[in-house]
């Protein structure tokens, strides 16, 4: 077997390291899971609104009416203002008719970009096209590899890594062999497997303030010369330990703090943003590592891929890496030891809920089950700083415990060929498609669909696209267009299709008491039910975003057993609907950034009159109730409102706190699911969160403004 490397006409010395890492990475250096996000990077070209604002904003204005076509107009001006941080994907039949006036632009700069003008040129409808309030992106839909036939053609490749959540990626970003990926020779030992003590606050059995926590703790880390480390996902998370840590801003900045931390110059406490892989600090440069919230995404294109696949697995194996990537920071393999720390509601909940749990490898869940076990004996802040040195100082009891423990649960993870026969239709498509074969390309991907009965709704919807754009370029709308109503009606944060789809109405919502129950039984460990219920509710107040504050309507009434959605689609349908099983249905408004001195105006209960015409027509079996979320349940004379009612801040904070009072009593009881159904039917049945006294107590009805 040997390693073939070669040069082409556009390989450059930078290029061939990112090719280089593809064959070799470093089995604990960390630069295995870089290599797919470096490997993208390569074949990005990036006009950023910092240093081309001019340029920014004529590709993007390209774009324009297409977004005002699919109702994406307000989003597409608030991205392009500044005002809104999220990102959006052209329309990929829109990308294909502009395709001449982006390339015109783009080679008047040809300077700016390198080497990747040459690579994505003549390939620009293999791309993805998308816009923050950062950046017009252009990416390839999979990492183009086979530009480089020296590489591409190369009858063998070595790829060396460590273990990674999802090896399915190897397949899908650098076009390697399946059978291969699935037959790797795989160490049997632990040698390898770092020692690491994990540990939960949210889990613990007391009430801990996870801030203040972790200010105490990383400073008692740094007083013994031990470094302590925060992983944040976002610049933005981290100005809140910008008082009591140091934080790294920048490249140069993270390489300085870095190295100052390897060479004992520091040691800390530090605060990373978004740098959950790259980065070693191994032995005393890093003994506490705290991650604190779900790690997120560190380019547009990963941001993007989040938001499309919200929900499915796909992400779900992408976040389980992530973590992976950042536990793997503070201890650098064999001999090494750390302990780590997660912070924060959101990755609390995450790791607890078993449907999440099983992605992440045999180690890290055998680990993870240590962790569970000691946080339960874990009493108090001081109890876990005890804990804690157990590990600094090397206790015999942990260091045994910990061995004998994970020689014990540790299996060896087996390949998922199901995901493998995803990553290579999707591969195998889109070389297809590169080739000039659209309709084997498009067959390809139905195969896969008609076959692979298991795959999430969110990845077929990703998988229908695909299809779809490769019918959009060979000239073949009518069969694109089917297949985009298909993948919307999958998964409907994808592109909406030029001709709406009809609405779908929510299935009838089943029993209350067994939604709720069957919900908390979905986590290994019942208080990450309520750690997922205090991050949802956090966005409930009159500062959050509108998407973040109906968002988080939708996600209440789920927890409590009803059914809901949001549609809001051009001023068709209301922004939140709950459902109950009651055949009551509650269409929701939600003016929550309104001041309280502000009534309810004739425009707003216009709008509310309209959603519930809507609602008639699609749930002719309910009877209707208007709801609008609103300081007071004061209306204009103008407004008419008498016949609609209120959800107050005083009355939504009321069902919170009674959902939060029955959720609580039902997680941590130690009941077995059959009794904890008995349990949740006789609390219901007292509360007022039950279907039939719900909306009378939680209402108001408006009243005129004097």
């Amino acid at each position: 077997m040997r390693v073939f490397f070669c040069a082409s006409a556009f390989f450059t010395d930078h290029l061939c390291r990112e090719l280089y890492s593809l064959n070799k990475a470093s089995v604990n250096g960390g630069q295995d899971h870089v290599a797919f996000s470096e490997i993208r990077d390569s074949f990005t070209l990036a006009v950023t609104e910092e240093h081309d604002r001019e340029r920014y904003e004529e590709l993007a204005g390209l774009f324009r009416r297409a977004f005002g076509d699919t109702d994406r107009l307000g989003t597409f001006d608030d991205i392009i203002s500044g005002a809104e941080q999220g990102v959006l994907e052209v329309p990929y039949w829109a990308w294909h008719q502009q395709l001449d006036a982006v390339r015109e632009q783009l080679r008047t700069d040809t300077e700016k970009y390198g080497l990747v003008w040459p690579l994505l040129r003549d390939q620009l409808h293999l791309c993805h096209a998308l816009i923050s309030r950062n950046s017009f992106t252009i990416t390839p839909i999979l990492p183009l590899v086979n530009a480089f036939p020296t590489f591409f053609e190369a009858p063998r490749r070595i790829y060396m890594s460590a273990t990674i959540a999802d090896d399915s990626e190897i397949i899908r970003t650098f076009d390697a062999d399946p059978k291969s990926v699935e037959q790797a020779l795989k160490s049997r030992s632990l040698a390898g497997v770092s020692e690491r003590m994990i540990l939960i606050p949210d889990l613990m059995p007391f009430t801990v303030d996870v801030i203040e926590c972790v200010e105490r703790l990383v400073s008692w880390t740094v007083k013994q010369n031990f470094g302590a480390v925060i992983l944040v996902p976002s610049d933005k998370a981290a100005t809140q330990w910008a008082g009591v840590a140091t934080v790294a801003k920048g490249s140069k900045d993270v390489e300085a703090l870095v190295t100052a931390l390897q060479e004992r110059k520091t040691f800390g406490p530090a605060v990373f943003a978004n740098r959950y892989d790259g980065i070693d600090l191994p032995g005393d440069s890093c003994r506490l590592l705290i991650m604190n919230s779900l790690p997120a995404g560190t380019s547009d294109y990963e941001l993007f891929r989040a938001s499309a696949l919200y929900g499915g697995t796909s992400i779900t194996r992408m976040l389980a890496q992530r973590i992976e990537q950042g536990i793997g920071r503070g201890a650098r393999g064999s001999g090494d030891h750390c302990v780590v720390l997660f912070a924060g509601a959101d990755l609390a909940a995450w790791i607890a809920k078993d449907a999440n749990f099983r992605f992440l490898t045999s180690a890290t869940r055998a680990q993870l089950e240590m962790g569970s076990e000691i946080s339960k004996e874990v009493t108090s802040l001081k109890d876990m700083a005890q804990t804690i040195k157990r590990s600094f100082d090397r206790d015999k009891a942990w260091t045994e415990y910990h061995a004998e423990t994970l020689a014990e649960l540790v299996d060896e993870d087996a390949p998922d060929l199901l995901r493998f026969g995803q990553a290579t239709a999707e591969r195998k498509s889109l070389n297809l498609w590169f080739d000039g074969y659209h309709d084997q390309a498009i067959a390809k991907i139905e195969k896969l669909l008609a076959g692979d009965q298991s795959l999430d709704t969110q990845t077929r919807g990703w998988m229908e696209q695909l299809a779809a754009r490769i019918a959009d370029k060979w000239g073949n709308s009518e069969r694109a267009e089917d297949l985009q109503r298909q993948a919307y009606a999958h998964n409907r944060n994808l592109l909406r299709p030029r001709i709406r789809p009809p609405y779908m109405p929510l299935p009838n919502p089943g029993n209350q008491v067994h939604a709720i129950v069957q919900q908390i039984g979905a986590y290994r460990l019942r208080r990450g039910f309520l750690q997922s219920f205090e991050d949802t509710v956090a966005h409930l107040h009159h500062e959050a975003t509108a998407s973040q504050f109906e968002q988080a309507l939708v996600e209440l009434a789920i927890m409590i057993g009803l059914s809901a959605d949001r549609h809001d689609t051009n001023g068709e349908g209301p922004d939140v609907l709950w459902l109950l099983p009651s055949k009551v249905g509650l269409v929701i408004e939600a003016k929550s950034r309104k001041l309280e001195k502000n009534a309810l105006t004739k425009e707003q209960h216009g709008q509310l009159l309209v959603a519930a015409e809507w609602f008639a027509a699609n749930y002719e079996e309910y009877r209707c109730i208007r709801v609008s979320v609103h300081p007071r349940n004061r209306a204009t004379k103008a407004a008419v409102a008498g016949a609609s009612h209120a959800l107050t801040y005083e009355k939504l904070a009321a069902l919170i706190s009674d959902a939060r009072a029955l959720l609580t009593t039902l997680c941590e009881s130690q009941l077995s699911p059959a009794e904890l159904v008995a349990e949740c039917s006789r609390l219901l049945a007292k509360s007022n969160l039950n279907e039939n006294r719900l909306a009378d107590h939680y209402l108001v009805a408006f009243e005129e403004k004097d």
